[in-house]
């Protein structure tokens, strides 16, 4: 009971399944309001990707022509998550209003590589790897089109948002479509062949069993038999954990979250390194390609393992208010505002409206640990990687004695906005807006990169259909093959 519990959880930890009830036009225009109010006066990069006057487009045309066809708190969060995403920010996130029951879903689990949709199981009858076409003659493209606005990412990249389709795609598919009681999905198997089927919708119960079977973890590619445990101990496990390649003298450093306590995780650190220094270990490969982040701190004592000088992360912090906005419908936060920003932006300079902090609070912490590793280092990167964990990648990144591999990440390469959010539901419709406040400008030795991009890999490695129907982890495997290359 306890494994599919924890299977379950971890699938959507805060599930937000989505209610119908009937809205007025009146409470619509009242939460829209609220909700347009707290990012116009508090969110610090509002205008970095789209500008005054295009948002101001976009909240005339959804005032004129959106806010009179609205009729239920779904329409409305469909609407809301839709302007939220001109922010272009992955901390910036849309919330469904709760519901005591959750509802039968899409069932299958999906792939999603260049831009189509693949089987990531052999369930129902379709084989793994077979390309979804359409579902209920929707075409697979015009599906994507619609879930992107549900999944934020910082700028413009898109790893992100398909990592996070391709986990919680049943749900997407329910807030957008609404409940089925079928679905017709045509499909093209691997020998080529189109076919049709018609699944029935399952409970997401059902379906998080079923979760641990995805090819995607690359249970096989482990020599693992055992599926469910494969996924709770390397898959879903949040402590940093180390196994090893003997017949290369390679070890791999799997961090799933940066979200753990501090004290806790650097301990746990120092012991893994110790080990790591004791076998004497020739290569080491740090997998981040999970980590959505979580305390900085965290990100900060890694890299201090990894490096022999002083380091950077930040070149300043800033908020454009020094109150919250609508503070009657903040439901949760970490700290009272006006306490935070009277004490961490106190030495910051007001700049046209914006207060702006070029002290790094951190920056002392950020110096090489005693006994740093020597050998030859690889970081895994992918679209889920995110916040302290994309702050960390682009520490390696600046670093060119460290190689990134995989995909662009979903934290943004020259800012994202973070450090302190709340948590708002408005009144009527009970949608929830968690809402960032800061913007980080970071630090960086490239400035050719693309504003809007996540930190690039060195080298780019995606995942094949073939590696797909194999259970073969690409990433992974190219820095072995690279190792063996090398000895």
């Amino acid at each position: 009971m306890k494994t599919k519990y924890f299977i379950i959880t971890y699938l959507l930890i805060s599930f937000f399944s989505f209610g119908q009830n009937k809205l007025s036009q009146k409470q619509v225009l009242e939460d829209y309001i609220i909700f347009k109010e707290i990012i116009t006066k508090g969110h610090p990069s509002l205008y970095e990707y789209t500008s005054k006057s295009e948002w101001e487009d976009v909240f005339k045309t959804f005032e004129t022509k959106g806010i009179p066809e609205i009729k239920t708190s779904n329409e409305l969060f469909q609407s809301i998550t839709s302007i939220a995403d001109n922010a272009k920010d992955g901390h910036l996130i849309i919330h469904h209003p709760k519901m005591d029951t959750i509802p039968p879903m899409f069932p299958l689990f999906l792939k999603i590589i260049e831009n189509k949709l693949y089987t990531d199981t052999d369930d129902f009858g379709i084989p793994v790897g077979s390309e979804i076409i359409s579902i209920d003659k929707k075409s697979s493209q015009s599906i994507l089109k619609d879930l992107l606005k549900y999944a934020p990412s910082d700028g413009f990249n898109l790893t992100k948002k398909y990592r996070q389709i391709e986990k919680e795609f049943g749900i997407l598919h329910y807030y957008e479509y609404g409940s089925k009681e079928k679905y017709t999905i045509e499909y093209i198997t691997t020998e080529s062949k189109i076919k049709t089927i018609e699944i029935n919708p399952k409970s997401f119960e059902s379906i998080g069993k079923r979760y641990p079977y995805r090819n995607s973890h690359f249970a096989s590619y482990h020599q693992e038999t055992n599926r469910v445990a494969y996924f709770k101990n390397r898959i879903a496990e949040k402590w940093p954990f180390v196994y090893y390649i003997d017949s290369i003298n390679t070890a791999v450093l799997t961090v799933n979250s940066f979200g753990l306590d501090p004290k806790e995780f650097k301990s746990k650190l120092i012991d893994l390194f110790k080990v790591i220094k004791k076998k004497k270990v020739e290569n080491l490969i740090i997998d981040i390609r999970k980590n959505i982040g979580g305390y900085r701190v965290n990100a900060i004592n890694l890299y201090s393992f990894l490096t022999n000088f002083p380091f950077k992360q930040r070149i300043s912090e800033s908020v454009i208010t020094n109150k919250l906005p609508h503070k009657e419908h903040v439901i949760h936060t970490l700290s009272d505002y006006s306490e935070f920003f009277k004490m961490y932006f106190a030495s910051a300079n007001n700049e046209n409206d914006r207060w702006v902090l070029t002290e790094d609070h951190a920056q002392a912490e950020m110096i090489p640990y005693k006994k740093t590793f020597k050998g030859k280092i690889y970081v895994l990167i992918g679209g889920n990687t995110f916040s302290a964990a994309s702050a960390f990648a682009l520490n390696v990144k600046n670093n060119k004695n460290i190689t990134l591999i995989g995909e662009e990440t979903g934290g943004g390469y020259y800012f994202h906005t973070a450090q302190y959010s709340a948590l708002y539901e408005l009144p009527n419709s009970k949608i929830m807006v968690r809402m960032p406040f800061v913007k980080i400008d970071k630090y960086v030795l490239d400035d050719s990169v693309p504003k809007g991009s996540g930190i690039l890999p060195d080298k780019e490695v995606n995942l094949t259909v073939k590696d797909l129907i194999d259970g073969v982890d690409s990433q992974l495997d190219y820095v072995i093959k690279q190792i063996k290359k090398n000895r």
